[in-house]
């Protein structure tokens, strides 16, 4: 158990980094696509809440100090699992079928993504250097377009 938490914690770091060092700069229209939160929503599966919710914090924080956003990707996908989790964990005996993963993980982006500008605008900490609406739309088709990619590479449902 041990072996695989860890595992799971290094992934989500590679997640973080990939992000970081790839998709920021794969951008369609201003959309960036969310990695994280496809790993995130990948550990429902084989996690109970509460640990989730730890691996959303935490790599939601990480990302936060890597991308100056401190506490507001933390904050959205925290509140994010915390709402999708009885939808996610229900389907870890069966593999969902590819427009399944798509529109779970597309509802999930669109939720979190609309915390996150909540968030951003609430504070009013940060200069929005980015449409609502392609943070809203594009970035969410996006990831969910790059989670059903990985949801068909992964191929078996553990």
């Amino acid at each position: 158990m041990r072996n695989k938490l860890l595992k799971h914690i290094g992934f989500g770091i590679v997640f973080v980094l990939s992000q970081l060092l790839i998709f920021q700069y794969l951008t369609i229209y201003g959309s960036i696509a969310d990695p994280v939160l496809i790993f995130v929503l990948w550990t429902a599966l084989r996690y109970k809440r509460h640990e989730v919710l730890f691996f959303a914090a935490g790599l939601g924080l990480f990302q936060d100090a890597l991308f100056d956003s401190w506490g507001l990707n933390m904050f959205a996908k925290t509140i994010t699992i915390f709402l999708f989790y009885k939808i996610v964990s229900r389907n870890s005996e069966v593999r969902l079928i590819i427009w399944q993963a798509f529109v779970l993980i597309l509802g999930a982006a669109f939720l979190h993504n609309l915390f996150y500008l909540g968030f951003s605008s609430f504070l009013n900490v940060y200069e929005l250097s980015f449409s609502p609406i392609i943070l809203l739309i594009g970035s969410s088709l996006y990831t969910a377009l790059i989670g059903s990619i990985l949801h068909i590479l992964k191929g078996d449902a553990n």
